[in-house]
């Protein structure tokens, strides 16, 4: 048999490579050797490729712990020995993964049925936007009232969200906003609503990992219990635009409802978007407006049990 005709597989990658050329004879692996019951053998390339992934996952964990850090001295208010400067557009800043020709105004609140827009300050019980907002939620809730809030993708969403409710239901729109965002954002914009929902979360998972996303979420969901409302969280809206694993958003909206569960809270299951990449731009991140009442009217739907 001729040198040529002495062939591996790699187990990895799965590539043909003569034995000549494997550098196993060097080691004192001869060609019978690698006949033998358990030898796998893995090329140079996928051997350097395992290696690069160890390597990263480790810098993963490394840069969570910096993240973690960073979050719990931005909490304090120590960051660079100083104090945190309140503004009045926080979202005015955010580094926004969501294009720019799909919002009107940085951080802006869309009112429903009108293209007008206003900062994110807190809302009076009218509906109307008012300056402060000290997250006073010892009053009593509105009956019925109901407030929607996510980042752009529920821009819209008030045609199926609010049809036949206008006057209690509100969508608040935060183009490019993430979980944290909302977070801070709680003792401003939610007052005197029964029911809120936020669809939010789709501008992490880029930038999060699993453990970081999962404690965001967490903290998110203390904070809006603490204002009194019934409190709804919906499922991540999958994505069309090849960025994001269809896994990953599957495998957090299952930990997501049960751990909305755990917390006497609903979780609102979109999972009907999947394969209906009709509803969505040419993008695959953001919602037509078919999709955006799509959207509104399964959130509606969701929620429908609390305001019985």
């Amino acid at each position: 048999m001729g040198g040529k005709d002495k062939l591996l597989v790699c187990q990895g990658c799965e590539m043909w490579i003569e034995y000549s050329k494997s550098r196993l004879s060097f080691k004192g692996v001869s060609f019978e050797n690698t006949k033998a019951d358990g030898f796998e053998y893995r090329c140079r390339k996928c051997i350097k490729l395992a290696d690069l992934e160890t390597r990263l996952e480790v810098c993963e964990c490394n840069w969570e712990e910096v993240r973690e850090g960073v979050a719990a001295t931005e909490v304090s208010g120590e960051v660079g020995g100083t104090g945190l400067a309140e503004t009045t557009n926080r979202f005015s800043t955010l580094e926004v993964e969501e294009v720019m020709s799909d919002r009107s105004e940085e951080g802006a609140v869309v009112l429903p049925g009108s293209d007008s827009v206003v900062p994110p300050t807190a809302r009076a019980s009218d509906g109307s936007v008012e300056g402060g907002g000290e997250g006073r939620w010892e009053g009593v809730k509105v009956k019925g009232k109901c407030l929607l809030v996510g980042d752009s993708l529920v821009r819209f969403a008030d045609r199926g969200f609010s049809c036949g409710y206008k006057q209690k239901r509100m969508c608040a729109c935060l183009p490019g906003a993430r979980v944290e965002d909302v977070s801070k954002m709680v003792n401003r914009i939610v007052r005197d609503e029964e029911v809120v929902v936020v669809q939010i979360g789709t501008n992490n998972l880029r930038r999060d990992c699993q453990s970081v996303l999962r404690s965001r979420f967490r903290e998110l969901i203390c904070r809006l219990k603490s204002t009194r409302a019934k409190i709804a969280i919906c499922g991540i809206l999958p994505r069309f635009d090849g960025r994001v694993a269809g896994s990953t958003i599957r495998g957090h909206n299952r930990w997501l409802e049960l751990e909305c569960e755990g917390e006497g809270v609903k979780f609102v299951d979109l999972s009907s978007f999947w394969g209906k990449r009709d509803l969505y731009k040419d993008d695959g991140l953001h919602l037509e407006n078919k999709g955006a009442t799509v959207l509104g009217r399964l959130i509606s739907s969701g929620v429908e049990g609390f305001l019985n």
